[in-house]
């Protein structure tokens, strides 16, 4: 029986000369199996592209509305529900008029750090004054400047960017100020993520029995244009490009074994001069390990490198997930690699010679 170093040696050998044809079989499994993990880190990319278009335009936020009969400490405490981020009260304060505009009533309104970190505010610390980007180029306004109002001058903390993308357009032309919660509000703002109306049912809690209410509570999207039941998760779970990875491991073990029908007629000759099948199968192994290795390892880093490229966020497990399909594609490899071996016969031989390209 042939010693492990003697099997490693003539393995070698193979790789070296291009008897076992390694170069070839691993650069066609690099090719391949890169444009199929590539093909799913861009549906990846693309999902993720989409779920920050919808959190870009508000899509995340549901508004609670009852009118004084929101408890803003209840709404907050929404915070602690799964899949919430933020949750917040607004309230309407008294309008301002500006010494240049008298007879223009700017809307002021009230809000909490839950609602500031919503608006994506510069700073969620109470007191702050704060203008949309679009009000504050109409008025040529900035972050330090002051204006002149009938109740006296009101110091610009920063701006907001706030679009005009089909979200409620009452913070354009308003002044935001982040204040403290009174003791009743009409509006809580909550943050939901993924977007989904499953916790309207628990945000409806927010909404006390005692405060004067015109109508029942009602829970509506912020940007009722954006897809509310927008689900990453799922759509994850079921994207097509789910199965670039058992494809891959598939690859392998079809091009081992396609590497291995090839060689045929050396395993018989190989018998025919007295070798011994368990050394074949051994040594056929030690080269598809040695060139699925090889190839495998140049898979996982140029998928590495893709994914810094294509994905703006990592995403959790999928490059552990990608060490393991590389891994059993190496051992599919294995396999296809020694069925050949353990398939051929030395009887073979000469009807394999004759059929020979």
């Amino acid at each position: 029986m042939m010693r492990i170093a003697d099997a490693v040696g003539e393995a070698l050998r193979n790789i070296r000369t291009g008897a076992a044809g390694a170069g070839i079989l691993a650069v066609l499994l690099v090719v391949a199996s890169t444009a199929l993990l590539l093909t799913d880190v861009a549906t990846i990319g693309a999902l993720q592209d989409r779920a920050r278009s919808v959190r870009d335009h508000a899509g995340d936020v549901r508004v609670l509305v009852a009118k004084d009969a929101v408890a803003p400490r209840a709404c907050a405490a929404l915070e602690r529900l799964d899949g919430v981020d933020d949750a917040g009260a607004i309230w309407q304060a008294d309008p301002i008029q500006l010494v240049a505009l008298p007879r223009v009533n700017v809307p002021v309104f009230e809000v909490s750090s839950g609602v500031a970190r919503m608006l994506r505010l510069p700073s969620t610390t109470p007191g702050g004054v704060y203008l949309s980007d679009d009000l504050a180029g109409r008025w040529s306004a900035r972050r330090g400047s002051v204006l002149a109002t009938t109740n006296g001058p009101v110091t610009v903390n920063g701006t907001f960017r706030y679009p005009d993308d089909g979200r409620d357009p009452r913070f354009t032309n308003a002044l935001v100020v982040i204040g403290d919660s009174p003791a009743r509000s009409s509006e809580c703002w909550f943050s939901v993520w993924p977007a989904t109306t499953a916790t309207d049912a628990l945000a409806y809690a927010a909404a006390v029995a005692s405060g004067r209410t015109d109508a029942a509570p009602q829970i509506a999207p912020l940007n009722p244009t954006v897809d509310q039941l927008f689900d990453f998760a799922q759509d994850y779970r079921s994207r097509l490009t789910t199965l670039a990875a058992p494809t891959v491991t598939v690859l392998f073990a079809v091009v081992a074994l396609a590497g291995g029908h090839r060689r045929r007629l050396e395993f018989a000759s190989n018998l025919h001069a007295g070798a011994r099948r368990r050394d074949l199968v051994r040594i056929a192994a030690i080269e598809a390990f040695l060139w699925a290795t090889l190839a495998a390892a140049t898979t996982f880093t140029l998928t590495r490198l893709a994914t810094r490229v294509l994905l703006e966020e990592e995403v959790p497990g999928l490059l552990p997930s990608l060490a393991v399909t590389l891994a059993l594609a190496i051992g599919a490899a294995l396999c296809g690699a020694t069925v050949p071996a353990l398939l051929t016969r030395e009887s073979r031989l000469f009807a394999l010679f004759k059929s020979r390209l």
